[in-house]
């Protein structure tokens, strides 16, 4: 359990704002001070000509009174096992480290003696799920009510006025992606500062400078490697372009299917090749990997025949795609000699069918999945370095989403407010970023 909770703690890190003259920012108990001096913001100086203690909130802590639930079956595991308690929910799974542990209470009825934990129910805490208990006096069929406690993010802004004063701005509190509100007018924002759930003081690696822009991210994203698809797009021809993946692709955590990423690629394509007649489709399943496309029958997607499910290669192939873009999140785990089996596979398929592919490296997910310490680290991922190799080994097109998630911190942004459901789905702000890298294979 105390692992868990410990996926949403930070380590110590220092990351001072580009300060050209004079002292750094720092956390003092529940404040942040900005001493004067010359910071650097992009190609921009921002002077602050008074020291400023600025006192940050604590993050929100609300209540949920008598929420009627019914005990799962399922001893509560992780975020898919168990009830959820409904305040918690990111949209598809509960928050993790959301919930204040110790606070919930169960009654078998409204005004009821409290259940009591173990024998009655159990708690997954950190993923806030409840379940049946080893010897309940109430049964899975049973409605009980559940009150609680919850917390929420948030994202506050340190800015500098005109005239060289600090002020800090609070933003809107959210489940899982807060984000933090825009500087006010005359003002230029220099860090943000990131409030995690039930924090009531300000840690030193919570301090977010925005050093760099999102037009200074460098990526490996390259230009020039789709040629025929180019020149039909050029020409004004009708180009089919197929969005090939897993859950990203599909459209998880997008609040709505036109802010997905493959629909914002589409529409930004439409919007720079007027002329142009562009289809896109998108095939894809939650939980997919590449092989389970590829060998349906030996690694079968959800344990079912490729009959029942969809996910097999030959929808692509059926599809007569111009271009075929492939982004697996859940094909992380690959070494790189599995990359340069399986990939070269896809790569003979795809010319097979006269089609161009595109590369995508995936985003970054919940940063103990990737072997991370951290929100500020280097990609090192075995499987997103082998696809680079690979696509510059083959000269094939990369859009390297990697490198601008692994950027977004020098924007003062920690990578986690993206993910909408705390795990591995970008909100509408990540799925974007799939986009613009992909665009940049246009040019």
């Amino acid at each position: 359990m105390k692992n868990r909770v410990l996926l949403f703690m930070f380590v110590a890190f220092t990351a001072p704002v580009a300060l050209l003259r004079g002292a750094e920012i720092s956390a003092q108990g529940s404040a942040v001070l900005v001493p004067p001096g010359e910071y650097r913001v992009g190609s921009c100086v921002v002077k602050v000509t008074q020291a400023a203690t600025l006192t940050v909130a604590p993050a929100p802590v609300l209540a949920i009174t008598n929420e009627p639930v019914k005990l799962s079956a399922d001893k509560p595991a992780g975020w898919s096992k168990g009830t959820r308690l409904r305040a918690c929910n990111a949209r598809d799974v509960n928050a993790c480290g959301s919930f204040v542990p110790g606070s919930l209470e169960i009654r078998r009825t409204q005004g009821a003696a409290q259940l009591k934990e173990g024998d009655d129910y159990l708690t997954d805490t950190a993923w806030a799920h409840v379940g049946i208990g080893t010897n309940s006096c109430v049964t899975i069929k049973d409605t009980v009510f559940a009150s609680y406690r919850y917390s929420l993010l948030r994202m506050d802004t340190i800015q500098v006025s005109a005239d060289g004063r600090a002020t800090l701005k609070a933003g809107e509190p959210h489940i899982s992606t807060p984000v933090p509100p825009e500087a006010d007018a005359g003002c230029t924002a220099i860090a943000h500062v990131w409030v995690n759930y039930r924090d009531t003081e300000v840690k030193a690696d919570q301090i977010y400078p925005i050093t760099e822009t999102a037009a200074q991210a460098v990526t490996g994203s390259t230009s020039g490697r789709i040629p025929k698809t180019l020149a039909k797009l050029k020409a004004g021809g009708p180009v089919k372009i197929v969005c090939w993946g897993d859950s990203v692709t599909a459209g998880g955590n997008a609040s709505k299917p036109e802010l997905r990423y493959p629909d914002v690629f589409a529409a930004g394509l439409r919007e720079r090749f007027p002329q142009a007649k562009i289809e896109m489709q998108n095939i894809s399943a939650g939980g997919s990997n590449s092989r389970q496309w590829l060998y349906p029958d030996k690694f079968k997607y959800r344990g079912k025949p490729w009959q029942e499910t969809g996910v097999t290669w030959q929808r692509i192939a059926d599809a007569k795609p111009d271009l075929v873009t492939l982004e697996f999140v859940n094909d992380a785990g690959m070494t790189p000699a599995m990359v340069d089996e399986v990939y070269s596979d896809i790569l003979k398929r795809v010319q097979n069918i006269g089609a161009e592919l595109i590369l995508i490296t995936p985003h970054f997910t919940m940063w103990r999945m990737m072997g991370f310490k951290g929100m500020r680290e280097v990609e090192r991922r075995p499987y997103v370095l082998a696809l680079r190799e690979y696509s510059s080994k083959h000269n094939i097109a990369l859009a390297d989403a990697a490198a601008r998630w692994e950027h977004l911190w020098k924007e003062g942004l920690p990578y986690l407010t993206l993910l909408h459901n705390t795990i591995n789905h970008p909100d509408d702000r990540g799925h974007r970023l799939f986009a613009e890298e992909l665009w940049k294979c246009f040019r």
